[in-house]
């Protein structure tokens, strides 16, 4: 789901340090924070998400190449389907800027200084590869709820009416009766724009 490039000067953070910003990034439990996430949809997700580290020898800044000994400078890169990258914008700025800063030997230096930049890039709608073919953000949605379509056919799930994902119902699912409907929701998120929509479309009529 998400291909994610972090960008540190060579040698100005240890491997260890290195190691525990790749490992974070890529950490779905750790970005949902604060979300229950089924575990069929961890496990894909999990397995959609890939981290690379790049340490290019040279990098400048302000017209002058970094020395050795300078305090190091971040870049992360998010690639995410177009569709999603506005929604999902907040939260990775927020998530990527707290990993670097468990690493820093000062925390809050990437809150005072602009040493980390994250760049969250949209995939254009078939521009996503696997399996062998094109893959859009409908076909994502599919996949990540892939565990549980034998669990919707037998009525224990149902489908998110806004973002299609497949939810297995239980007691943590979170759920909205409207309208005489029990629907079922991915997250806390999915529920309350729905609930927005729902507010918008009375206020039209």
């Amino acid at each position: 789901m998400m291909f994610i490039e972090l960008f540190v000067p060579h040698g100005s953070v240890a491997p260890e340090g290195i190691r525990h910003m790749a490992e974070r990034l890529g950490d779905v439990a750790a970005l949902t924070e604060g979300e229950e996430m089924h575990d069929g949809w961890r496990r894909v997700m999990d397995s959609l998400n890939q981290v690379v580290v790049h340490e290019p020898r040279v990098w400048a800044v302000d017209l002058r190449a970094l020395a050795h000994d300078t305090a190091p400078r971040y870049v992360v890169r998010f690639h995410v389907p177009a569709p999603w990258r506005k929604a999902m914008s907040p939260d990775l700025v927020a998530y990527a800027t707290r990993v670097v800063s468990e690493v820093e030997t000062d925390p809050e230096r990437p809150y005072r200084e602009p040493v980390v930049q994250v760049q969250i890039v949209g995939v254009t709608e078939g521009s996503l590869g696997l399996y062998g073919e094109p893959v859009d953000s409908e076909r994502l949605v599919e996949l990540i709820g892939e565990p549980y379509r034998r669990d919707l056919a037998e009525g224990r799930a149902v489908r998110d009416p806004l973002c299609g994902v497949i939810v297995p119902l239980n007691d943590d699912t979170v759920t909205l009766d409207w309208e005489g409907t029990t629907h079922g929701f991915c997250c806390s998120g999915c529920r309350e724009e729905f609930l927005r929509k729902k507010d918008k479309e009375a206020a039209r009529s």
